[in-house]
């Protein structure tokens, strides 16, 4: 599955990079149609691909590898300052809950935009649940020996490196991250310098791509895991996208495009916890 809906896909991406070259004030006739060219370019290739090269394209012009990194790190303060405070004394499983919540943070999207109230005030909201319930996931968790962690967005990984803390008190977890700056995501180096002392493993996926595009990092980390945890829409759809099929992954994300919201039935931005058997009934 390429595209949950090529055109609403197509459209998505050309909302971002063009929304993008006004923010960074790059929107001349020659930066548009970069974008619309190596938009239309990549179509082919799979919505993941073309949403990665667009961005590099838009780095390129804004002459910056990482154009977010301020906001980034605003998004992890706050995160830290005011959330993670809120987490103490939180089961697993409730960590589970507000880290799908959390996952608010995103670029400029068609129909969706994000702002910091949403993330302050929108980790308590009760996450919808698709082929898993709160019991079982409790079972899930405390049977996992092993765990990969697919990490998303700033600012919610404040949320996720205290649930990853925790899973590490009796599973070994490994943390998969982007080398290179891809949006509001956090890199490899930021997530490795987050987590060293917690006794988990860090590893990258060697370039801008999601993590179930490399076979390498699919075979050696992901397909061996009792458990994965994957957060965020890029990742999910990158999953469907590869046709890969793993026994037990959870994604936790929000529901952030109408693309989505047809295809599991659930009311647009609202938090999800899916696992992976759900995906054989559609």
């Amino acid at each position: 599955m390429r595209y949950i809906d090529y055109a609403e896909c197509t459209l998505c991406a050309l909302t971002s990079r063009l929304s993008e070259l006004r923010k960074f004030n790059r929107d001349s006739e020659e930066s548009v149609r970069r974008i619309l060219v190596r938009v239309t370019s990549d179509l082919p290739k799979g919505r993941s691909t073309m949403f990665v090269n667009s961005f590099e394209e838009l780095t390129n012009i804004v002459g910056s590898e990482d154009p977010y990194s301020d906001e980034k790190a605003r998004y992890e303060e706050i995160a830290r300052g005011m959330l993670v405070p809120r987490l103490i004394g939180m089961s697993e499983v409730e960590l589970v809950k507000v880290a799908a919540a959390a996952n608010s943070v995103d670029v400029a999207m068609f129909n969706y935009t994000f702002n910091e109230e949403m993330l302050i005030h929108g980790i308590d909201e009760e996450p919808v649940w698709l082929g898993i319930d709160e019991p079982k996931l409790a079972s899930v968790i405390n049977s996992a020996s092993n765990v990969t962690y697919i990490v998303d967005n700033a600012g919610e990984f404040a949320i996720d490196s205290v649930l990853i803390g925790k899973l590490a008190t009796h599973s070994r977890v490994t943390v998969v991250a982007r080398l290179k700056p891809y949006e509001t995501d956090v890199t490899y180096s930021y997530v490795k310098n987050v987590l060293r002392g917690d006794g988990v493993s860090v590893v990258t996926t060697s370039n801008r791509y999601p993590a179930f595009l490399s076979n390498e990092v699919y075979d050696k980390y992901i397909n061996s895991s009792d458990l994965v945890i994957s957060k965020g829409v890029g990742n999910f759809e990158a999953y469907l996208e590869t046709g890969r099929r793993h026994p037990n992954a959870l994604f936790l994300f929000r529901v952030k495009c109408n693309p989505l919201r047809r295809m599991l039935n659930v009311e647009f931005n609202k938090p999800v916890i899916l696992h992976s058997s759900y995906l054989n009934q559609l």
